[in-house]
């Protein structure tokens, strides 16, 4: 076993260096600034860990960054690029003098206030936390927060009728008791929002794959989620979609903008000068653990944003 995991460990790492020495090369000759010039990047982050945290054992551990991290990337990011409000973006005719980045989080962690907040007021870099509201409001943790499930497992349950798998979590009483605290609240919601840096946009109430639900099912979802957010924060409101888990939908157009919405975000990578006719399914580029801990795959991850 630990012979394999070194194989693996020595594979990952021959791999960062081929694809950060590539980087590094187009970086130099100024190929990412001809990349994206007047164009925007969109970051997905979702968790922010305190450093050295003892790493408990729980799912989805990929997508967590830690404080140090994170910070030290937004830093790299700004000598590079101009930090963009999303909000402001969707509303532009043109595209962007400069090359640009939106920082947002997905599904309202609790971590995004206690560890990621205080870092972009530090930097005054503005974000945006996409809320899966039945988190927030009722306390439910996601369905793959139950203990035991593998990331594999987890992929492959993906497919399954959301319904049941959202039951098993919801009658767990100790597993709703354990993560009671994952997430944001409403005042930590209100709190960000007041401050002018951070707005708060729709991840549907119970952050199921709208292409499992039907299409009532998943325009009720969306519409809850949203109205929730606009009662509890009006004063910070991003009226754009994440499609959670970035299953979108080309069905419910005409019903997302009757709601308010303007535009939705996926989870292909890719940058942006305008927001065009796929606005309902606009490119984001997801920052994972590894990633963010490798300063020599931060040229990578934005040479893969064509």
């Amino acid at each position: 076993m630990n012979r394999r995991i070194a194989h693996r460990r020595h594979n990952r790492s021959m791999r960062t260096l081929l694809k950060s020495a590539v980087a590094r090369t187009v970086a130099a000759t100024g190929g990412l600034s001809r990349l994206h010039a007047g164009r925007l990047i969109i970051l997905t982050f979702h968790r922010i860990r305190p450093d050295h945290e003892d790493a408990p054992v729980r799912p989805m551990r990929n997508l967590e960054v830690t404080v140090s991290d994170f910070r030290r990337l937004l830093l790299w990011m700004r000598e590079r690029y101009d930090p963009v409000a999303l909000c402001d973006w969707i509303g532009r005719e043109e595209p962007l003098p400069r090359a640009s980045f939106a920082v947002t989080f997905d599904d309202g962690w609790a971590d995004n206030f206690t560890q990621a907040y205080p870092v972009l007021r530090e930097l005054k870099i503005p974000a945006s936390i996409f809320l899966a509201t039945g988190a927030v409001e009722e306390r439910i943790p996601f369905w793959w927060q139950h203990p035991g499930l593998s990331d594999e497992e987890i992929e492959e349950l993906k497919d399954q009728p959301q319904d049941e798998l959202e039951a098993r979590s919801a009658a767990d009483t100790l597993v709703r008791q354990a993560h009671a605290n994952d997430f944001l609240t409403w005042e930590a919601i209100r709190e960000m929002a007041g401050s002018g840096l951070i707005t708060f946009g729709p991840h549907g109430h119970r952050h199921a794959l709208m292409t499992s639900l039907t299409r009532e099912e998943a325009l009720a979802d969306i519409q809850e989620c949203w109205d929730l957010v606009q009662q509890e924060v009006p004063v910070a409101l991003l009226p754009v979609l994440a499609w959670p888990n970035g299953n979108a939908r080309t069905d419910l157009t005409a019903d997302l903008k009757a709601m308010g919405l303007c535009a939705g975000v996926g989870t292909q990578c890719g940058a942006i000068s305008r927001v065009g006719e796929n606005r309902w399914q606009l490119p984001r580029n997801n920052v994972d653990r590894h990633a963010a801990h490798e300063p020599g795959l931060w040229p990578w991850l934005m040479m893969l944003a064509r």
